[in-house]
């Protein structure tokens, strides 16, 4: 019941009780004081029939407009459940083709790659500078491919591998009765045990040079690993004896999270061994750069020596004889002073100044 129609309760109610009250006085006061009384209160029950017309139409038209909302709201409801049966046909019609693509061994491949790509790169690793996928190596036995390959750094590698058995889980989920869901769960477990098994006779450690030994082995959801850990509680145990380490998402992107943390504490520790060997070449050319600047220093020294001896030799041997030929007229041009050097190149700072400290 809506607040308008509530409201309009409440006073149809209040006008039938004053028109009962009216009347209960009619049944006391006598015929005569009645119909005096009823003459007298002729206006006000005329005023409540009209009240109560009013309200009337007021009830019929609430009526109406409660009706129409219903009906807008059943319509609404209506195209609303259809559009969730289409969205849950599509959802059906999708996850049958998803169960059907991954019931194939090479798309179950394929998504799983896939998966482990987007992990990777959340992880915020790139293509090529610090994984490479599908890398082939040649072998005794053919060629191994492994689906991902983790760059450590300081030349060291560790292999990733996403193919994983889903097809006994695939069955077990789509089917109903649990007396054949069990038996699927026990088959799912020993293929996951086999396919770590296979894994690890391949020692893909051995095809690069200082490599963990050991292979990631990837199921690309949780419940992956959790049912096959239900049905077979040793498998991870005997799965490390061979050197393979089962991952989940959450766990190998804990891994890929420290393994880039350990990238980028390498990449900071090759810039400061970079800027170290720059400033120690640095402070070598500085060295034989000053060493040139000193001995041009010296030189220009020993030239003005050799300079100030020459105005010396001048001025006490050559300039007083031509000095007296002007005297007897043979010219009358003076000739020009001659004035030592007086002033030395500075000496550049030694070997335990400043830029020796570099």
């Amino acid at each position: 019941m809506t607040t308008t129609t509530l409201i309009l309760a409440c006073a149809l109610f209040g006008i039938i009780t004053f028109a009962l009250g009216i009347l209960v006085g009619r049944r006391i006061l006598g015929p005569a004081r009645g119909a005096a009384a009823m003459h007298q209160r002729a206006p006000e029950l005329e005023a409540v029939e009209s009240a109560l017309d009013r309200l009337a139409r007021r009830i019929d038209e609430a009526e109406a407009l409660r009706r129409t909302d219903q009906a807008g709201m059943r319509a609404e409801l209506s195209e609303q459940v259809r559009h969730v049966e289409a969205a849950t046909d599509v959802v059906r019609r999708e996850a049958g083709q998803l169960a059907s693509a991954l019931g194939r061994v090479d798309l179950r491949g394929r998504w799983g790659e896939a998966h482990l790509r987007r992990l990777v790169e959340a992880a915020g690793m790139i293509d090529r500078v610090h994984f490479a996928e599908q890398d082939s190596r040649a072998t005794d036995e053919g060629t191994q491919r492994p689906d991902l390959v983790i760059d450590l750094g300081a030349g060291r590698s560790l292999v990733v591998d996403a193919k994983v058995p889903l097809a006994a889980l695939l069955e077990a989920e789509a089917a109903t009765d649990e007396a054949v869901r069990g038996p699927l769960f026990a088959r799912h477990a020993r293929d996951v045990a086999q396919h770590a098994e296979r894994l690890g006779s391949k020692e893909y450690w051995r095809r690069y040079d200082d490599t963990l030994e050991a292979v990631v082995l990837f199921l690309p959801a949780e419940s992956i690993l959790g049912i096959a850990l239900r049905e077979d509680p040793g498998l991870l145990e005997r799965s490390f004896s061979r050197g393979v380490i089962l991952a989940t998402p959450t766990t190998l992107l804990a891994l890929l999270r420290t393994i880039s943390h350990v990238w980028r504490r390498e990449a900071i520790a090759d810039n400061a061994r970079e800027i170290h060997a720059l400033g120690l070449e640095l402070h070598e050319r500085l060295g034989v750069a000053l060493d040139h600047v000193r001995r041009m220093g010296s030189s220009l020294d020993s030239a003005v020596s050799h300079y100030n001896r020459l105005v010396g030799s001048l001025e006490g041997r050559v300039l007083v004889s031509a000095r007296r030929l002007a005297d007897h007229g043979v010219s009358e041009a003076a000739l020009p002073e001659l004035a030592p050097i007086t002033q030395r190149t500075r000496e550049p700072a030694s070997a335990s100044g400043p830029a020796a400290s570099l």
